[in-house]
């Protein structure tokens, strides 16, 4: 297997060396090297400038017969071109310029016994616009559906979001619970990136990091359910992108997001952004509290061999959770040549929280008579320290076609915890028994560091081809202490636990990758391969390891067809992989509450899952549909092991446990629309449904078989031209799964915005889960107990949003109706 790795990634590297300075297009016509077929070349000039050279144009070579784009290149900054490699044949060229109307030239022929066609200087009239009065933009639609992915307009599906994670819970097929957890189309294994890289920190700390990212600078959700091999495999439900805006704009540009909520929560966020030259700065800075009341209940009842009920526990829980912290992003951008720029991109994120709770639990027998009555009083403070740089470099011969890229990018996350537990006995009516008072105090310290280094290189290969390639190399190291102390008495004896346990994780990754791209008349074709060789190493303070090395192909490929320009029809494949964390191999026990524990799996294999999905879309005057049916095979997938008649630390508990299963299979399906009815309606939706059957194999009894649907709608209408009012509605139906069922989950916002001194500024009012219907609950257990868990989040809330922009706009945007052709290859 190694061989077959190692000649794969040879493969790649020799298909990316391919001659780099093969093609130039855009530079003089003699600075390339000779092409088979035909040519053409010419200049662009300004019809009113005494035939001033148009720098850098745009220049798409068309096919007479049909129109479709056959090749294109941009232009040297004396507006030369050449472009090589034409088959035989009539075309027409469709050039354009910033700040002058695109132009469709008259035909030329490309034959045998004429190979070069010199088509001259061509002559674009510039834009007429006042400058002083107009800027001529274009308005991006709500909603767009491409081959690979759906992408959605940040301000229009959730037009006064406070963070990042608000602009997530308003966007079709992903789903953010009360804790802030994300999930796409009801899998929370969603890989999460922002500008394309995989967020700086996972797991529970990535919720309250997605709320520091203030709202006004997201630009837009790309949501990609099976991606290709050039992305890294993890996130079994595919990818979520969050593209953040950068500064488009000339000179100074700056904004500002501010806002509260009628339930002690508070939200602002900054960014200001400078171009001049071949210098670009861009910076934001987020702040983020959120304070919020948790009731819940935990209710148990066990049972005799025999099936009757041997006795009762109740619990009824009222807590807070405060969550806050800073974050800062600065991205500096220096074009060295007109080809080459360097960028470094910094990340730093200080977040704190505490998560206080009062439990009071109440035994009875078999006939509901008092046993027992204790108040478990639990308060946990965390904070952690995120601080990430990458350092990167592009070199680009055209745009998307043919490019260069390197990146080496350094994580460190610290993460500290802190909880403190009591017992305080009660008499039968409530009032405190007195000492002695029982308690606990768990510290966990954890450093994560992690370095990537990864290289990119995009080229065309022949006409309408490109071939995609890179490596990457991915080293993380974690260390975690987690300390536990008991007064086991009430005497303020203070004794160290055998809970305590001390770790470290290593894992490394060696990747390579190519993905090859091809049109073939209405079809656009795709075929890639991911090689992995992976080593991990789960190492206690008892000096057990549990090392484990494994090698891993992913495949991907689509077809796509276009009947027409509205219509599209494919088919995609993808294989993506679950690498199992640090919780689920950590065979010491964790106690979340008095009752549940987590006690982890360290021989745990990753799990794989080959999706197969369909696409058909349509769109038009009025909007756009999707329908996206998907299957997928899981095989070694991890599942959750309730034991409700476990001991651990001399105390009855439900343990939860991790275990390989055989294989699940699930399917279903997304249906996606917009409508567009101008400023009396704009709306959009979702429906996804899906089954999932889980079969745990001749070892074990876990096993499922159930079916679950959610839906999304979204619409806008405009009140007058400064406000416009938005209402969402989720819904996710009952949801089975081993030995347990979630109920159903629901929310609603409504949104009131008015615009401000143009579109510079804005003021909104939003009503979160304003029918209070945002609550989570499962009944869960066997033959031996059952048990209800429900927790209500105080979700419910009134934000004050004001948003502000500034900016010099570029004096010139071409008209959104006519753009310049894209010389990239479909």
């Amino acid at each position: 297997m190694k061989r077959i790795l190692f000649a794969l990634l040879a493969l790649v590297l020799n298909l990316a060396a391919v001659s780099l300075p093969a093609q130039n297009p855009g530079g003089q016509p003699g600075a390339q090297q000779q092409a088979p077929g035909g040519e053409v070349c010419g200049s662009i000039v300004a019809a009113d400038s005494g035939g001033a050279a148009v720098p850098r144009p745009a220049i798409a070579v068309r096919s007479k017969a049909d129109g479709k784009l056959v090749t294109g290149v941009y232009g040297a900054e004396d507006g030369t071109f050449r472009i090589q490699g034409l088959r035989p044949g009539t075309y027409y060229l469709r050039v354009g310029g910033i700040g002058f109307t695109p132009l469709n030239t008259p035909e030329f022929t490309i034959a045998p016994t004429s190979p070069v066609a010199d088509v001259g200087s061509i002559k674009l009239s510039r834009v007429s616009v006042q400058l002083q009065s107009v800027q001529i933009t274009g308005e991006k639609p709500t909603v767009i559906i491409e081959p690979d992915r759906n992408t959605y307009k940040a301000k229009d599906v959730a037009p006064a979001a406070a963070n990042a994670s608000d602009v997530l819970q308003a966007t079709p097929s992903v789903e953010v619970d009360a804790d802030g957890k994300v999930s796409l189309r009801g899998n929370e294994n969603v890989a999460i990136q922002i500008n394309g890289r995989p967020t700086p920190i996972k797991g529970p700390q990535l919720a309250a990091y997605l709320k520091q990212i203030p709202a006004n600078i997201v630009e837009r959700i790309e949501v990609v359910p099976n991606p290709s091999a050039k992305y890294d495999p993890e996130g079994m439900a595919g990818i979520i992108n969050i593209v953040l805006k950068a500064n488009t704009d000339l000179g100074l540009s700056g904004g500002l997001n501010t806002g509260f909520a009628t339930a002690s929560r508070f939200n602002t966020g900054t960014n200001l952004g400078y171009q001049q030259g071949a210098v670009t700065l861009f910076g934001t800075y987020g702040f983020n509290s959120d304070d919020r009341g948790i009731v819940g209940i935990n209710d148990r009842q066990r049972f005799s061999p025999s099936g009757s009920t041997l006795d009762f526990q109740n619990q009824d829980i009222d807590g807070s959770t405060k969550n806050g912290g800073h974050n800062f992003t600065g991205n500096i951008d220096y074009k060295l040549t007109d080809k080459d720029v360097v960028s470094n991109s910094m990340t730093v994120n200080r977040r704190h929280g505490n998560d206080a709770a009062l439990a009071g639990y109440e035994d009875l027998d078999a006939n509901q008579a008092f046993v027992d009555r204790y108040v478990m009083d639990r308060n946990t403070k965390s904070r952690g320290l995120v601080w990430d740089n990458s350092l990167s470099w592009k070199h680009t011969i055209q745009p998307r076609v043919h490019e260069l890229s390197t990146e080496v990018r350094y994580n460190r996350s610290r993460d500290e915890n802190n909880m403190l537990l009591w017992r305080e006995p009660q008499n039968p009516d409530g009032s405190s028994a007195g000492s002695p008072f029982q308690g606990e105090t768990d510290a966990t310290n954890g450093l994560t560091r992690q370095l990537t280094a990864q290289a990119d290189y995009t080229r065309p290969l022949w006409a309408k081809s490109k071939l995609e390639s890179g490596v990457k190399e991915t080293d993380r190291w974690l260390d975690q202490d987690f300390i536990v102390y008991k007064d086991a008495l009430g005497d303020g004896n203070w004794a160290l636990s055998n809970l305590s346990n001390t770790f470290t994780f290593n894992d490394r990754v060696h990747a390579g990758y190519g993905v090859l791209s091809q049109s073939v008349g209405k079809f656009d074709l795709q075929a890639g391969l991911r090689a992995e060789w992976a080593s991990r190493d789960f190492n206690l303070v008892n000096a057990q390891s549990y090392p484990y090395s494994y090698h891993s192909l992913f495949p991907s490929g689509v077809i796509m067809y276009k009947p027409s320009e509205q219509t599209q029809l494919k088919v995609s494949y993808s294989r993506r992989i679950r690498r199992p964390g640090t919780q689920e191999l950590n065979p010491f026990p964790v106690f979340f509450d008095q009752q549940n524990v987590f006690i982890g799996n360290p021989r745990l294999n990753p799990e794989y899952t080959d999706a197969i999905e369909l696409g058909m879309s349509k769109t038009g005057q009025l909007g756009s549909i999707q329908l996206s049916p998907f299957y997928r095979r899981t095989t070694d997938v991890i599942r959750v092991n309730i034991n409700t008649a476990d001991t651990v630390d001399g105390r009855e508990v439900t343990s939860v446990s991790f275990q390989n299963l055989d294989k699940s299979n699930s399917w279903g399906t997304d249906l996606n629309g917009s409508l567009r009815l101008g400023p009396k309606l704009n709306a959009f939706g979702g429906f996804n449904i899906f089954k999932m059957v889980t079969d745990g194999g001749s070892q074990s009894a876990l096993s499922s078989n159930a079916v679950t649907w959610s839906y999304r709608v979204n619409a806008t209408t405009q009140i007058n031209p400064t406000v416009i009012l938005q209402a969402n509605y989720w819904y996710r139906a009952p949801m089975t799964i081993e030995k347990g069922r979630f109920s159903r989950m629901q929310m609603a916002n409504i949104t009131l915005r008015k615009k401000l001194d143009g579109y510079n500024m804005s003021v909104a009012v939003r009503f979160q889960d304003p029918f209070d219907t945002m609550k989570f609950r499962i009944k869960a257990g066997d033959d031996n107990l059952e048990q209800i868990t429900a927790r209500k989040f105080g979700v419910r809330a009134t934000y004050l949003t004001f948003q502000w922009n500034y900016g010099q706009a570029p004096k010139v945007r071409l008209p959104q109706d006519q753009p310049p052709p894209q010389p990239v290859f479909p």
